[in-house]
This record gives C-alpha cells, structure tokens and sequence, in this order.
C-alpha cells in the first residue's frame, strides 16, 4: 500500500537537515554499517543506540519514509545516524572500497514476477555494487518473511562470492533470536505466524568461487562426489548413475581431454561438469519434440556438486560459465539432459533458460529429457 503523501512533507524534510546527508563529505567518521530500505526508522534508531560507537547511514528512496525515520531519531536524540535519500543505486557516490563494514538489507521488496528479479536487493548487480564499497570481511545481513526470495538470495551470494554464515529458516526460534532488532514489519508478519529467514554473507577474499579447469589432481572429489550423487539418487528412487556411470576411468579421461571444470572455494573442489563441443551421436534422433535448429552446439555433461554446497546455484554458476567459453569459440548453441525424474537438474536447466525439446536415448538405449538454448 502506497503512504499517504505527509502534511508539510516538503518542511518537515529540511526541519531534519542536520541528519540529512546530500553528498560523500556529509558522512560520519568512517567505516559505518549501511542499512538500505530503513523504513520508519525503528530498526537502525535501535541499533544506533545499542552502539554509541558506531556509526551508521540509512538510505531510503521515499521522502515522506525518510522523514519519519528522521524525525525519530532526532527525536531519540541520536547522534551516531545520518539518512539519505534515495535508493541502492547511489551507493558508489557516497562510499569508497573499504567505507562500509556491514550492510542491512530487511524484508526487501520481494519482485515476486518472474521477470522483475534483477531489481531484487539481492540480485548479483546489487551484489557487486555493495562489493565495490564493502571492506574486506564486510558482511550482508538479510532477513525476509518471503522463502523464494531468501532462497533466490542464497544462490545469488554464493554466485557473487559470499561465504553463508548463521542461515536460519526460523529466527525467532534460534539462538540468533536473543540479539535480534524486531524491524516493525517482522513484528507484524511473525505475528501473523509467517517464519523469519536471516542469513549474514560475509566477503571474505578466500570464500569467493573460481572456475577452472580441471587438473589430475581433482579427479579423487570429483570420484567422491559422483559416489554420493548415485547414492542421493538411489535413495529417491531416480534410475540414473545406478550402473556406476560415470566411471572414474571415463572422468579422468574428461580431465585429460580438457573437457572438464570444476569450481572451487578456498581451495576446495565443490563443483564439477563437462563441456563438449562437436555432434553427440545419442542426440542425432529426438522423439516428441524436436532441436530448434541444425547450428553447431556444445554439450553438457556430467555436472556434479558437493553436498555441503547443494541448493546455492553453484550448477547454475557453472552453465554461466560454459556459456562463456561457448561465445569465445563462436558456438551460439548449448544442449544437455538429464532423467525424467531428476528434478533438481530439470529445473536447473529451466531455471537457467533451457528449453524442454523431447526425449533422446542414450546408447544403451535409456531415454533422457533433452534441453536446448540458444545463448
């Protein structure tokens, strides 16, 4: 619902000058903690308070929001808090590397269309905005009542490299609860019997996720995690890689080929899959449906995640990627499958803009969902 326009808004406003910031000169003595979208001002009063010793900025793009929140901490009398007025997008105009040590981010505006996620708060652009001004080991706390979107952000801070700490599906039933600021909108939704999700990413130099190709040496957890994987699948009943395909002959041959890559964090192996270019001979004839197109392709494969890291996009990060080399060597056309019942990879491809073309067969004849895109 959109607020009421405030009587004398326009006085009210400059009343509150003195807290007001228009320029990177105005700031308090820094680092400070940012909190973006402050509303009436109840959550960063609260914690200015708690913290003589900080200080903190709070941006809010609605004027007549801003001077509410303005208001109150003149009010309160606070002084370690300045407001600007406006939205994320100004950030690098007031801040520098290394000028901010934390950012808030509560109960954003979820943009539930499909087509309005990147102007979630949480979107990797925004991502690499707070990136430019946040210091080394500077952290993002997010907390929102909406799950697809806490789990849209999960998968975009570990894509923007992130390292995820203290991640709650429930806040007010963790141990996290007994420092938490109770924002005015958490109070009325958790009211309502709506669960708090809250989560700090931390930027650490160390946590963030390099692709590259694979070498000798990943072949023994790229092997770990497949025998993982066939055991996921076995479990729920999905009939793929139960014959122990892929061998770890016809793995090491990937990574000998230089068809492989894998992502790492700190060192660590956590991703792996193949791209292959030239015809695959099982997707020569396709059943109910057809290929688009006849153009030269580059093929998915194999594409396996650790599951320590499962759910954070990481496969997702890995089509990026692919879909990189795939432009530099001028090939335009990505394919994949997977098993009907492999639902995690099917909405992978789909949710990484792959279409559903019809089924192919694998040599031993198995059918397998074909998907298509052209990049």
């Amino acid at each position: 619902m959109r607020m009421r326009k405030k009587k004398h808004g326009t006085q009210r406003l400059e009343n509150c000058a003195e807290i007001i910031i228009n320029s990177k000169e105005e700031l308090l003595a820094l680092p400070v903690s940012v909190e973006i979208g402050c509303g009436k001002g109840g959550f960063i009063c609260e914690l200015a308070k708690r913290n003589p010793d900080k200080n903190y900025i709070a941006i809010e793009r609605v004027p007549d929001v801003a001077l509410l929140a303005a208001e109150k901490a003149l009010a309160a009398g606070i002084t370690n808090v300045r407001f600007i007025v406006g939205d994320a997008r100004i950030l690098p105009e007031f801040f520098s590397k290394g000028d901010v040590e934390r950012i808030y981010l509560n109960f954003s505006d979820p943009w539930p269309k499909k087509g309005h996620f990147k102007r979630r708060l949480t979107y990797r652009a925004f991502l690499d905005t707070y990136k430019s001004i946040l210091c080394d080991e500077g952290s993002i706390i997010f907390k929102t009542d909406n799950r697809p979107l806490f789990d849209f952000s999960l998968e975009e801070f570990v894509f923007s490299g992130f390292e995820l700490k203290g991640v709650t599906y429930d806040l007010h039933n963790s141990k996290l609860a007994e420092n938490n600021i109770v924002t005015e909108y958490e109070a009325n939704f958790s009211a309502k019997g709506f669960s708090i999700n809250r989560v700090e990413a931390f930027l650490l130099k160390d946590a963030s996720v390099t692709f590259r190709k694979a070498e000798p040496a990943d072949l023994d957890a790229a092997c770990k995690y497949f025998d993982m994987a066939r055991e996921y699948m076995r479990t729920h009943g999905i009939d793929q890689w139960q014959d122990g395909y892929p061998q770890r002959e016809l793995i090491a041959e990937d990574i000998e080929k230089g068809h492989a890559w894998v992502l790492t964090t700190k060192g660590n192996v956590v991703a792996f899959a193949c791209l292959c270019f030239g015809n695959e001979p099982t997707y020569d004839i396709i059943e109910d449906g057809a290929w688009p197109d006849d153009l030269p392709y580059a093929a998915i494969h194999r594409i396996v995640v650790s599951p320590e890291h499962k759910g954070l996009g990481l496969a997702g990060r890995m089509v990026a990627e692919f879909k990189k080399i795939c432009l530099e060597n001028e090939v335009a056309v990505i394919r994949g499958d997977t098993h009907n019942d492999n639902r995690s990879m099917r909405r992978m491809f789909e949710k990484n803009g792959f279409t559903h073309c019809g089924t192919i067969h694998l040599a031993n004849g198995d059918p397998r969902v074909a998907y298509y895109q052209k990049i």
